[in-house]
């Protein structure tokens, strides 16, 4: 029988078996610098797919170029295709990006920002896939890729301070007009990731 209590390391010399308490560094309490300090990954998001976006191909719909099934699809909707459009959805990142929308400290900034969904108008494949498969408390879509209504995707509610069907963003007075006329025209064209 081995003993348990405390750990004990042996080691053979000249026929004598000697043996001798060995106590970890984590027993000692000291902290292992290859592992940094309790609860550095508080708040982080594991790596891989995860039960809030998991992409087609079993990569996390948070990078670059991931392609997440959008919510109206997981419905039984097939994306429409809205034709040409004016307005890209790098146009309406570069207006979140305006408006400080993902500043880190912001609504939607930093990895783990304090309402979702997080904004990055740096990564705008990543970005069109967590839209596409964000859906509020209420169930309702934040964009859909699957209908030409706006009225279908609550991000136009969200920016309009004349629409009193949401929470106004930003905080306060919302987007200038040409703004949410651009996203509007976006999402009359299916909220293409163009």
């Amino acid at each position: 029988m081995r003993p348990t209590l405390p750990l004990l390391c042996g080691f053979a010399s000249l026929g004598l078996l000697v043996f001798a308490a060995c106590t970890t560094d984590y027993q000692k309490g000291l902290e292992d610098p290859a592992f940094g300090a309790p609860n550095a990954l508080a708040g982080q998001k594991q790596p891989g797919p995860s039960s809030e976006n998991t992409a087609d191909n079993g990569s996390s719909g948070t990078s670059g170029g991931a392609a997440t099934t959008p919510e109206c699809v997981k419905a039984g909707g097939t994306l429409v295709d809205g034709g040409a459009c004016d307005v890209s959805f790098k146009t309406i990142l570069a207006a979140f990006k305006a408006a400080n929308c993902q500043t880190a400290g912001s609504c939607h900034g930093g990895a783990t920002p304090p309402n979702q969904p997080r904004i990055d108008p740096d990564d705008p494949d990543a970005m069109w896939a967590i839209f596409a498969g964000f859906k509020l408390s209420n169930g309702t879509v934040y964009i859909n890729p699957c209908s030409t209504d706006p009225a279908q995707s609550t991000i136009g509610c969200n920016i309009n301070a004349a629409a009193a069907c949401g929470s106004v963003m930003p905080p306060g007075a919302g987007l200038p007009g040409n703004v949410i006329a651009d996203i509007d025209t976006w999402l009359k064209c299916g909220a293409p990731n163009n």
